[in-house]
C-alpha cells in the first residue's frame, strides 16, 4: 500500500513538472500563438465577406 502510495505521489510530482515546462514554453510563444489565430480569422472573415457579396440569391 505505501508503494503505491508512494508512485502515485512521483506520478504527481512528475506531472507537475511537466505541467511546469510546458507553461514555460507556451509562455515563450504565446504571442505568435495569438498573432496567427487572429491572421486566420481574418482571412476566414475576409473569404465569408466575399462569398457573401457574389452570392446574393
Amino acid at each position: 500500500m505505501a508503494r503505491r502510495f508512494f508512485n502515485f505521489c512521483l506520478l504527481v510530482l512528475g506531472g507537475i513538472v511537466l505541467l511546469d515546462l510546458a507553461l514555460e514554453l507556451l509562455a515563450q510563444f504565446w504571442g505568435w500563438l495569438v498573432l496567427v489565430g487572429v491572421v486566420v480569422a481574418a482571412s476566414w472573415a475576409l473569404v465569408y465577406i466575399v462569398r457573401a457579396r457574389r452570392d446574393r440569391w
